[in-house]
């Protein structure tokens, strides 16, 4: 395979995880909101919980982030075909 078509392919598949991490961080923002909303609207009982759940939608939210920006970074410096791709493990709900 010659270098452009090479290129091309890293691109494209650089183009994809973009988009993934994009839609894994957009996700886990919409499970922040939604975390939240539960812990607005729970009993004074129920507070403690639903705050501790919000707290680890954050803290999703966040790593989902970091990893959207390490990616998007290494894209933008030219770096992303040669340098190790983010490994990031998001909870799923």
């Amino acid at each position: 395979m010659h270098q452009l078509a090479i290129n091309d392919q890293v691109d494209r598949q650089l183009a994809d995880e973009a988009i993934r991490v994009y839609a894994d961080w957009r996700e886990e923002s919409a499970g922040v909101w939604d975390a939240f909303d539960r812990w607005e609207s729970s009993p004074g009982a129920d507070a403690a919980i639903a705050f501790a759940a919000y707290r680890a939608a954050l803290d999703r939210e966040e790593c989902a982030a970091r990893a959207y920006a390490d990616l998007l970074g290494r894209v933008s410096a030219g770096n992303g075909a040669d340098q190790p791709r983010a490994e990031v493990d998001l909870p799923h709900r």
